[in-house]
């Protein structure tokens, strides 16, 4: 099980991932229980919601996995090995994922990160990198569980933004990259690679891309059963409603 402490607001946030033994005090703290994999029978006294994310089985040998990319991402792997894209995991320098990951955050106008918020996962994070010419393209994170056989991809950012880059080089090398990792991560042992999370029923074309390039890879869309404690639904809601307000004025 991933289990860690985060800040929210004042508070201080428990959130486990893919597997939950029960504890009654959990219903009066703040805690997140997130895609739980093991079915169980136990009374949970806490708010239940449903996403989705997409998962690729590591089982098989490397060739068959590969064999089920699209042939689009088979192509565009093998031309960025050719042009020199070099894969590397490296979690020694937090400071330059929090930079890359931000500059790319706020040009996509998505939520940033900070170096407090990585610590506080370093016993389960992974960061790993596409680099041509020693010049970093596009840096994934994951969360990795050993003993569920599990990882799931925490960050994706690139520089497909940057005009001084060719938008089609860094899309190569994101694919080299997500390959990579998949390599890596089946060395280790882990059996399910979990994409990160699949927008179920959008109609916003963006989206639809990342949902197309995650599904690419020969995943199948799963369920993620999650469940948000009384006590941290209840304090979400009441900050996002502030929030609404303080926007609106």
């Amino acid at each position: 099980m991933i289990n860690y402490t985060k800040k929210f607001k004042f508070f201080n946030v428990h959130e486990r991932w893919f597997q939950y033994h029960f504890n009654w005090k959990d219903a009066f703290s703040m805690v997140r229980l997130l895609h739980l994999k093991e079915k169980s029978n136990q009374f949970i006294p806490a708010i239940r919601n449903t996403t989705h994310t997409v998962e690729l089985n590591l089982e098989p040998e490397i060739n068959a996995i590969f064999s089920s990319f699209s042939n689009t991402i088979k192509q565009e792997i093998k031309k960025s090995k050719a042009e020199g894209v070099i894969c590397t995991f490296n979690n020694h320098n937090i400071e330059f994922f929090v930079s890359f990951y931000n500059e790319f955050a706020q040009a996509k106008n998505i939520y940033t990160t900070n170096v407090e918020r990585i610590n506080e996962m370093k016993d389960f994070f992974y960061i790993s990198y596409a680099q041509l010419n020693d010049e970093v393209l596009v840096a994934h994170s994951y969360l990795v569980d050993p003993k569920m056989k599990i990882v799931r991809l925490f960050h994706s950012a690139n520089r497909r933004l940057d005009a001084s880059i060719d938008s089609k080089l860094i899309g190569r090398a994101n694919k080299c990259l997500t390959f990579e990792d998949i390599l890596h991560f089946k060395n280790l042992g882990i059996e399910t690679m979990d994409f990160g999370g699949y927008a179920n029923n959008t109609t916003n074309k963006s989206l639809k891309g990342i949902n197309d390039f995650k599904l690419a890879f020969g995943g199948k869309v799963v369920e993620c059963i999650n469940y948000d404690s009384i006590f941290y639904f209840i304090v979400k809601n009441v900050f996002e409603i502030f929030k609404k307000r303080k926007t609106n004025k």
